[in-house]
């Protein structure tokens, strides 16, 4: 019995040590921190091209845009500690809410509610020539992405997509929610010509304008929206001047557009919203600047700390849609040494 006991004794030590070997080799390969990250979900919905012309024309390219910019997320180099998926969807047209829940921000291109019968804008549905408001059915849904986004779901809406005329009065209610402020008709702005844009001083610390520095590029932006005066919850962040445009502006020569602000952001609690009238012009996404603020806006609309410097992307393919002459090939520049 001795004999027998003493074996199992002396045995017992180097059992341990076996033990203690695949322990430390499982922990060796265990970070903590990589087990931590947090995952964002970005998700990308494209309104039907439906105007200037069909894809390649290099203008309202809705689905091309969202795309390239989806790969600009993809191939983030500098946003650390925290793991980015993106998904995307071309003319969504659904009321349904379960496709938004476990999202961290939707981004939005797409034509206005009325330009054309059918559905073209992935969150307001048209309304029917015989109702003067929507159902009770989409008023419920949109009080549902009200909820989503009060909880921490960003929205952000490009280009004409932030017009809400022909959609029901409520849909004007829930911008203002959404974003605090809305493009209004017979009052906003689209001059398309070529901008002079830079970032506004007072809120050079906000991180959408990390990295970004003037710039100069042709664009139609939809800008003079109505917002609340004096609403804390909103930061104006770019002002947009142009010397020669399509449109006029009261009290100065035709086709001015004096500097007025082009582009703010809303915060409230865990509610983030981004209106941005630009991005008529696909091949605007070639200008860095211009790119690291829509990368910029992005990433802060999902809640994700937007780095020292902007967001910087390996992404190569920038551009889808070929630089075509168009009937604005008219204007010029702005000279920016001039003004």
């Amino acid at each position: 019995m001795t004999d027998t006991l003493n074996q199992k004794t002396n045995a017992s030590p180097f059992r341990i040590f076996g033990i203690v070997c695949v322990l430390a080799l499982f922990f060796a390969g265990f970070n903590p921190a990589l087990a931590q990250i947090p995952t964002k979900t970005i998700y990308f919905l494209a309104g039907p091209k439906d105007h200037v012309g069909k894809e390649g024309t290099g203008r309202h390219e809705t689905r091309r845009d969202l795309l390239v910019l989806q790969h600009c997320i993809d191939s983030i180099s500098n946003v650390k500690g925290v793991k980015i998926i993106t998904k995307f969807l071309y003319e969504r047209d659904a009321l349904n809410i379960e496709d938004l829940k476990g999202v961290d921000a939707i981004i939005v291109e797409c034509s206005s509610v009325t330009s054309t019968q059918t559905r073209t804008h992935p969150l307001l549905p048209p309304l029917p020539k015989d109702q003067k408001n929507y159902d009770k059915a989409t008023l419920d849904y949109l009080d549902q992405i009200d909820s989503l986004q009060a909880a921490g779901m960003g929205i952000m809406v490009i280009h004409w997509g932030i017009a809400t005329d022909g959609a029901a009065p409520a849909a004007v209610n829930h911008y203002m929610k959404w974003f605090g402020e809305v493009a209004m008709p017979g009052y906003t702005q689209n001059p398309l010509g070529f901008w002079k844009v830079t970032p506004i001083k007072a809120a050079e610390k906000h991180p959408i304008l990390r990295g970004v520095n003037p710039w100069t590029y042709k664009d139609e932006i939809f800008s003079r929206l109505l917002v609340n005066p004096g609403d804390p919850y909103r930061t104006d962040l770019l002002m947009g001047e142009s010397p020669q445009t399509n449109q006029s502006e009261a009290g100065l020569p035709k086709g001015v557009i004096s500097p007025r602000g082009i582009a703010s952001v809303y915060e409230k609690g865990k509610q983030r919203g981004v209106l941005w009238g630009g991005m008529d012009y696909h091949s605007a996404l070639l200008n860095e600047n211009y790119l690291r603020f829509v990368l910029n806006e992005i990433v802060w609309t999902a809640g994700i700390d937007v780095p020292k410097g902007g967001v910087k992307t390996a992404a190569k393919q920038l551009q889808l849609s070929p630089i075509k002459p168009d009937g604005f090939d008219k204007f010029k520049p702005v000279d920016m040494a001039s003004k």
